[in-house]
């Protein structure tokens, strides 16, 4: 799974209280500066997200001292659990934008050491400017430079070709800290993939147990319509046979009843075919019963 960012936030605060008393004793103020810059940033790529986030705090240089950092990997840079790695173990690379970085010298107010920050001479990033001694911008005791940007396009490293940074220690030695909070664009479409995956896998499932109950329910239904088909049979059959044995026993009573000349033999007759008719029905279904106690009439 994916590593994410939580909570982020950047924030800078200027205030202040302007003032100016008059020639007649009165003063007036006024709230000056007062900046309250807030960017709330979210686990994504987009814009005021992000996915990634390093810092490394106490770097020492020497006066003259140099060094050069990959931002895009951080290659050789090891800030606890091993070179290229963040503080959770995880490799760095590739940082694809920067949204904040931010750079302090952490010497005191008015020590010597003054921080350069610049593009590298090779594979320079030029996003970070350059602030140097020459040309006024370099950090002294306790001076920050911070440059965030949350807009979706992020301040772009491109590896190979705009990825690198110098910091030198000028005029002493500097103990600087360095913050960032970038993006990586591949985890993208990685999680789109993963989703687009799981929702043909579930679309499968779906149609898989649609299909199964589907065939289910046929072969449910084909056998209830095969045993409705056999129980109609066995009904038919026992018709038959009802209307059989109640033909028989029409002919067996009147049969009976020619040989019988007296009134009481024919009464014999006919009380011992309506005994042989209801011990029949007995065994049979009750419409069938029916029938043979009207014929036996």
């Amino acid at each position: 799974m994916p590593r994410s960012f939580a909570s982020g936030r950047v924030r800078v605060t200027l205030s202040g209280s302007l003032s100016n008393t008059l020639t007649d004793g009165s003063s007036t103020s006024v709230s000056h500066p007062s900046l309250a810059y807030s960017s709330s940033i979210s686990n994504g790529i987009n814009a005021n997200q992000a996915d990634r986030a390093w810092q490394s705090i106490g770097r020492t240089l020497g006066v003259g001292a140099t060094e050069t950092l990959d931002l895009y990997d951080m290659a050789g840079v090891d800030i606890g659990a091993g070179a290229g790695l963040d503080g959770l173990g995880q490799a760095v690379s590739p940082f694809e934008e920067i949204v904040t970085i931010a750079i302090v010298n952490n010497n005191a107010v008015g020590a010597a050491g003054q921080l350069e920050i610049e593009p590298a001479g090779v594979n320079g990033w030029t996003p970070i400017g350059s602030h140097t001694v020459a040309n006024g911008g370099a950090l002294r005791g306790q001076g920050i430079l911070l440059k965030s940007q949350p807009a979706e396009a992020g301040f772009d490293i491109t590896d190979g070709a705009s990825n690198q940074i110098t910091i030198t220690a000028t005029g002493g030695a500097v103990t600087y800290s360095m913050y960032l909070i970038a993006r990586c664009d591949d985890n993208e479409s990685s999680s789109s993939s993963s989703s687009s995956s799981s929702s043909s896998s579930s679309s499968y499932s779906s149609s898989s147990s649609s299909s199964k109950s589907s065939s289910s329910s046929s072969t449910s239904s084909s056998s209830w319509s095969s045993r409705s088909r056999s129980s109609s049979s066995s009904s038919e059959s026992l018709t038959s046979s009802s209307s059989s044995a109640t033909s028989s026993a029409s002919s067996s009573s009147s049969s009976s009843s020619s040989a019988t000349s007296s009134e009481s033999s024919s009464s014999a007759t006919s009380s011992e075919s309506s005994s042989s008719l209801t011990s029949s029905s007995s065994s049979t279904s009750e419409y069938s019963s029916s029938s043979w106690s009207t014929a036996s009439i």
